[in-house]
């Protein structure tokens, strides 16, 4: 446990990153040099402080979690299939919180901070410690709770650190500590900052809450569905342990935090009524480009004056044939969006009414088949012999013209156009004499007349965005799924250095909070749930209402959410790894990635058989169709190994035993 006394500031080069709010944007000096007494003497000491503590926050902040779960895919690699969620164990921050606090007591009995200010202080750092907490005990179970910094004062007759070794709490007492840290916060905060916008609010704290309680309600409730023996030492002593019966009351915590947001009158949706799906998807792309006051509960921002601070998104995952200037080509398109993502956004009807939108690939409506190594020779002679059932479309584009503006907003797709650019995803060509290529590095073509067809859908390198120099790390910039990340992009053009905001908490998702924790607690419909759940949909267009079940709400939060860290933490709060939910059931091969290869078709041409076929299969090349999880998946994987167990002496979680 000797890492505990690591000084107080340990992560100061942080701030030279991210800056919470241009309120801390021009405090100078090196933390790391100044004692507590100096930065207790004014203000700015205090705000260095909370500037370093924001920073060190596991957020999370566009960290492409999803590309490790059912949606989304890393371009440059084959994939991960782990899902799960990030947490967080680390003695020195909790160290530097626990310090702040006591920093926090020494400006106040100097009379540098009192009534308001003191409280809001003292707030920030209920919530700094609620939401690092939260962090560890949803990936640990019950860890040790110190709300003191420990120092190396205590002796012991054979161990001179016997007074450091704090024993885990069990899972709910973490739970529990998490969610009173919340109401401490949500009674100290500010309902309003007049500077520091970015710092935490009362507003905030209600937010986290809905989403702590949710997470602990469900957990709870579905816990056996992946429970663990009681074998384990961990589960003996209810470290990694939680139970149905605790569930009602967290749901209950969930929904009273949700309903102090949703009846404050402060927050709404962002652009909530638009006249048409066009008008919603251009609003949808908008709300992420800037902080929207009314959706906007609690984030990051980017903007700290320095021109070359930035979030890395645009110029990571900008389409290929569209990007900036960073050096190294793999760092363009490298969020590919999986298909089975995209069949989840629904599709409109003439009416706007929602209706199934798994994408139409075929004449024979066999839309669950998927092919395997589809350019290995079985492969390309699979698709060859079922070639006839592909639906042609001359404008590949239009195979996505009724879906959800959401989709439109979110998700570069073949044939889009993007940036006053059309976006060239292609990775097939049957050439006039039935001779198939799929995924052919030469880019081979056929000229029929005075055009010449490419497989890649263009001759040059730069002239196309997708399925080239596949599974190459670190040398390719081309989407391997027939799909790309489009939100959080700007629109207009592309940018180096991108500084749009990230909304940790937005009021879409305190909406599905809601929805969520009340129908869980008391059935379809229960409370406002159907209004909350339809007012996100009305958002996105979407003119008819649909009932608040627990397979609505979850389909709704994995299009409204998709890409902020939700979905894979939603799978694993729910113990449900892999299952996009809408229907309660595991998607066709367990939960596999799943790709769309558009394939250009020269067969056949002057009768009517001309345009391009999207063909299913299974993401990358060489992504067998038979794979371990979720069939076989160890339970314990849902509690992540305890660091330093045997230094720190403590209980080890089940997957060290």
């Amino acid at each position: 446990m000797k890492k505990i006394f690591v000084y107080f500031i340990s992560a100061v080069a942080a701030l030279a990153l991210v800056s919470c709010d241009k309120i801390f944007d021009n405090l100078e000096g090196d933390l790391s040099k100044m004692d507590a007494e100096a930065l207790s003497s004014s203000t700015a000491g205090l705000d260095r402080l909370v500037a370093n503590l924001y920073s060190s926050l596991p957020m999370g902040a566009f960290a492409e979690a999803d590309k490790n779960t059912e949606i989304a895919n890393d371009s440059n690699t084959s994939g991960s299939y782990s899902g799960g969620v990030s947490g967080s164990w680390d003695y020195t921050y909790v160290r530097d919180i626990n310090m702040f606090f006591k920093t926090l007591e020494k400006a106040k009995e100097n009379n540098v901070v009192t009534g308001d200010d003191y409280n809001a202080y003292l707030g920030e750092a209920h919530f700094v410690r609620a939401y690092y907490y939260f962090s560890a005990v949803r990936v640990y179970g019950g860890v040790p709770i110190v709300t003191e910094p420990l120092d190396d004062e205590f002796h012991g007759a054979s161990d001179p650190n016997e007074g450091l070794y704090i024993p885990r709490s069990t899972e709910k007492e973490t739970w529990d500590f998490v969610l009173s840290e919340l109401d401490k916060a949500i009674e100290l905060l500010p309902a309003e900052r007049k500077t520091g916008t970015y710092r935490a609010t009362k507003w905030a704290a209600y937010g986290l809450k809905s989403r702590v309680a949710l997470w602990a309600g469900t957990e709870s409730k579905y816990w056996n569905k992946a429970a663990l023996g009681s074998n384990y030492q961990a589960v003996q002593q209810k470290l990694a342990y939680m139970e149905a019966s605790y569930a009602d009351n967290y749901f209950s915590q969930a929904i009273s935090a949700a309903e102090a947001i949703i009846n404050s009158g402060k927050f709404f949706l962002y652009e909530p009524t638009p006249k048409d799906a066009a008008t919603a998807a251009t609003n949808y792309a908008n709300l992420f480009m800037e902080r929207r006051a009314g959706e906007f509960i609690f984030g990051r921002s980017y903007k700290n004056g320095v021109s070359t601070n930035s979030n890395g998104i645009d110029l990571k995952n900008s389409p290929n044939q569209i990007h900036g200037s960073g050096t190294g080509v793999w760092r363009f398109g490298c969020y590919g969006v999986t298909l089975d993502l995209v069949d989840e956004y629904d599709n409109y009807d003439e009416n706007g009414f929602g209706v199934d939108g798994t994408l139409i690939t075929r004449t024979d409506g066999k839309e669950d088949v998927y092919f395997v190594n589809p350019s290995s020779a079985a492969g390309l002679q699979a698709i060859s012999d079922d070639e006839s059932n592909f639906v042609r479309y001359q404008n590949v584009a239009d195979a996505f013209k009724n879906k959800d503006a959401r989709f439109q907003a979110s998700v570069i797709y073949p044939g889009t156009t993007f940036r006053n650019t059309q976006i060239m995803i292609q990775g097939g060509l049957l050439k006039s004499d039935g001779t198939l290529f799929i995924y052919d590095e030469s880019n081979p073509s056929e000229t029929m007349g005075t055009t010449t067809f490419y497989m890649n859908g263009a001759k040059e390198e730069s002239q196309y965005s997708g399925f080239h120099k596949m599974g190459r790390t670190n040398d390719g910039s081309w989407y391997t799924t027939g799909f790309g990340l489009r939100k959080f992009l700007d629109p207009t053009k592309a940018v180096d250095q991108s500084q749009n905001p990230w909304y940790d908490i937005r009021y879409a998702e305190i909406l599905l909070n809601y929805a969520e924790a009340i129908v869980e607690r008391d059935g379809t419909n229960a409370g406002i749930s159907k209004a909350c759940l339809n007012a996100v949909r009305r958002r996105a267009a979407f003119m008819d209402e649909v009932d608040a079940t627990i397979a609505n709400i979850l389909h709704e939060r994995t299009v409204e959410l998709a890409f902020e860290d939700d979905f894979g933490a939603t799978q694993y709060r729910r113990r449900s790894y892999f299952n996009l939910q809408r229907d309660g059931a595991e998607r066709p091969n367990g939960g596999r990635k799943h790709a769309i290869i558009p394939v250009m078709s020269l067969k056949n041409i002057w009768t009517g058989g001309y345009g391009v076929f999207l063909v299913r299969a299974n993401c990358w090349d060489f992504d067998e169709n038979v794979r371990p999880a979720p069939s076989s998946f160890n339970a314990t994987g849902y509690y992540s190994a305890i660091p330093n167990y045997n230094k720190n002496k403590l209980v080890p979680n089940p997957v060290q035993e």
